[in-house]
């Protein structure tokens, strides 16, 4: 979700990459409903099969959890080797990152691996309500992805 939460900051604060941020707006809820369709799938197996659900496993998860932070941060480097970005602070990018990863420990109830900067985690709560709110759009601010400005007519000559 970083590279999801940077793309609709520069929309959110810069004003930029509207029509990209709502394709990622839209991607986000697809994979938010992804995620917690997994959870549930891991509750029910937790569920079926109590004795699976040890305290090695629980473990074995969190260790995959910072792993997993440790390689989105080699993301970061990536996206930020030539400096910070206004619109979204590496610190707060970094900060999302590790609440994300806590909550979702949180859904298979397994204990959170990373402490945070709440003040942090509070910058980026704007991304939460654009991917879980529902919203009704206003049909005048859209803009069109039906249509172009340029539409040709094709005729039947065209087509056959």
């Amino acid at each position: 979700f970083s590279q999801f939460y940077i793309i609709m900051a520069f929309n959110k604060f810069d004003n930029v990459l509207k029509g990209m941020s709502n394709a990622v707006e839209a991607t986000s809820k697809e994979e938010d409903q992804h995620a917690q369709f997994g959870f549930d799938v891991i509750n029910i197996i937790k569920a079926e099969n109590p004795a699976w659900w040890t305290e090695e496993l629980k473990e074995y998860i969190q260790e995959k959890c910072v792993k997993a932070f440790h390689a989105e941060q080699k993301v970061l480097d990536w996206i930020y080797e030539k400096g910070e970005l206004k619109a979204a602070p590496r610190a707060v990018t970094e900060e999302f990152i590790k609440y994300r990863i806590n909550e979702s420990l949180k859904y298979i109830d397994i204990d959170p691996v990373f402490s945070l900067d709440k003040d942090l985690v509070n910058q980026s709560k704007w991304f939460e309500d654009e991917v879980t709110v529902t919203k009704n759009n206003d049909f005048f601010q859209k803009r069109s992805t039906n249509y172009t400005k340029k539409n040709t007519a094709i005729t039947e000559e065209d087509l056959f």
